[in-house]
């Protein structure tokens, strides 16, 4: 009998380890990054892509990159959304674009485009982060990287 209490007691312990695992995230987020700051640093990144898509077939019916009045005139970008976007980003697909510097709210780009039109550096910068400047750059050879003032960290 004490034989089987204590199997019973051991299934039980294993049973709520594996329950205790299982509820846990399997992804830890970096600390001092929560979901709300994830969520706006992924909608840059994934709109800084969707604007790389937008001026390469730009670039193939112009032979030129754009600047952003050229991307928004050209319908690339509108005040209902994007096709460029990936269907996994519907927050960027769906985003209301305008023609101001806060392209979508909460968002400021610098695209700087060359004279020959044969490059750009842009710029897609969180200006509801003025402690940090987080801010998303890139330019024609694709390369994305994050970038925030030296005072605070990359998180």
């Amino acid at each position: 009998m004490k034989h089987l209490q204590i199997v019973a007691v051991i299934a039980l312990i294993a049973l709520g380890l594996a329950l205790g695992a299982t509820a846990r995230p399997q992804k830890q987020s970096p600390p001092g990054l929560g979901d709300r700051e994830r969520e706006r640093r992924s909608f840059a990144i994934n709109l800084v892509r969707t604007i790389q898509k937008a001026q390469l077939d730009f670039k193939s019916k112009h032979a030129i990159y754009a600047n952003w009045d050229s991307l928004i005139g050209n319908g690339y970008f509108t005040s209902t959304g994007t096709k460029w976007a990936s269907s996994d980003f519907p927050t960027v697909a769906q985003a209301l674009y305008g023609s101001g510097p806060e392209i979508v709210p909460g968002w400021r780009l610098r695209l700087n485009v060359s004279h020959s039109g044969n490059a750009y550096d842009l710029l897609l910068e969180d200006v509801t982060d003025p402690k940090c400047g987080y801010a998303v750059v890139t330019d024609e050879r694709s390369t994305i990287r994050q970038a925030t003032s030296l005072e605070c960290p990359m998180q």
